[in-house]
């Protein structure tokens, strides 16, 4: 047969037999392909929803960037299911693992990384159904969402997403209760600039294919590390540096308010002060496209300088020197006590901020 389709190919001309010869070709790789489809794990289903348990332990939690909104991390996670169709198998060389069903486990947000992945037998006791325990290894920069509103005593949630191939209604990723989910402190390379909570917090969510009105949810298993940002960095250098220079402000009102000219001369200066100083700062901050809690600080008291100023003028148009000068020791009491509860306001949310974390991951 084969000396026959060689002879018909030398009776065609030279275009027309290439022409042939790539046709033959391109539906050899297709056989090829299709036979491969047919027998590959990613294609193998089984009948009803499986339960797939998952431990991950997280090392290596370095790199958190606030304003790319990533980190760097070393992920060890262990799979477990029940596979009916390994019955009998003690040995998981006896396996061919290209043929048996997979839960199809990729991570979402990644950028780019390396995996390895071992698989294993473990025989259930009382049972005759074994176990398959896949055990795999990723180092990755993952991508997450990061909020600055509360900067610089911000709480960032760091989040590894897990998500399924197979449909909601074929698979179903939980957490597996027989071991800990735990993250290495040790190794974590921004302990200068963050700290860490001890425990991970894992929970089981869905994702939506709006492409798809066949298979519309998938399983999703989120790992979440928890980070608070170290703020003594930015007290003492911003906040703390910044407090004495507008405190000043209250100099002006031991001026007498004959002496108009000399009050606005330092009430300007210290507002200039106080805008140079906010642009200096500015270019040891996250750029971010809202105001945080450190902006809100600092433009706080550029607007209670430009208040001062404000009053200062004003002061200087009553006629009655008795009023006026009442009206300056009621402005200096009035912005004394703002200054005292704005603090003490802002004390009262920067602790209401800090996270309560939960002493397991249980959900």
């Amino acid at each position: 047969m084969a000396s026959e389709d060689k002879m018909s190919y030398h009776n065609i001309d030279g275009p027309q037999w290439l022409v042939v010869s790539e046709l033959k070709h391109i539906s050899g790789e297709l056989n090829r392909t299709n036979n491969y489809l047919d027998s590959n794990k990613w294609y193998s289903s089984r009948e009803g929803q499986i339960r797939v348990l998952i431990t991950p332990t997280l090392f290596s939690l370095r790199d958190v960037d606030t304003v790319k909104q990533e980190f760097s991390a070393e992920l060890w996670y262990e799979i477990f299911y029940k596979d009916p169709n390994l019955i009998g198998v003690k040995k998981r060389e006896d396996v061919d693992w290209d043929k048996t069903w997979d839960p199809r486990i990729v991570l979402r947000n990644t950028t780019t990384f390396e995996t390895e992945t071992r698989r294993n037998l473990i025989p259930v006791v009382g049972e005759d159904l074994p176990i398959v325990h896949q055990f795999r290894k990723v180092w990755a920069t993952f991508k997450t969402k990061m909020n600055l509103t509360d900067f610089p005593f911000d709480h960032q949630r760091l989040t590894v997403e897990l998500m399924s191939g197979w449909p909601l209604k074929e698979v179903e990723l939980r957490k597996n209760y027989g071991s800990n989910d735990t993250i290495d402190k040790e190794n974590f390379a921004d302990e200068y600039q963050w700290d860490v909570s001890k425990y991970l917090e894992c929970e089981p969510g869905t994702k939506t294919n709006s492409q798809s009105t066949t298979f519309g949810e998938y399983p999703v298993y989120n790992i979440t590390a928890h980070v608070q940002r170290k703020a003594a960095f930015y007290l003492w250098n911003t906040a703390l540096i910044l407090f004495p220079i507008m405190a000043v402000s209250f100099v002006v009102f031991s001026i007498p308010i004959e002496d108009n000219k000399t009050r606005l001369t330092i009430t300007f200066t210290i507002l200039l002060t106080a805008v140079a100083y906010k642009l200096v700062v500015c270019q040891y901050l996250p750029t971010v496209p809202y105001l945080t809690l450190l902006d809100k600080y600092v433009l706080g008291w550029i607007v209670f300088q430009c208040a001062v100023a404000v009053q200062n003028a004003v002061v200087s148009c009553i006629r009655y020197k008795d009023s006026a000068r009442r009206f300056d020791e009621f402005c200096a009491a009035v912005f004394g006590a703002v200054v005292v509860l704005a603090h003490l306001c802002f004390g009262i949310f920067i602790m209401g901020k800090r996270p309560t974390l939960r002493p397991d991951c249980k959900v």
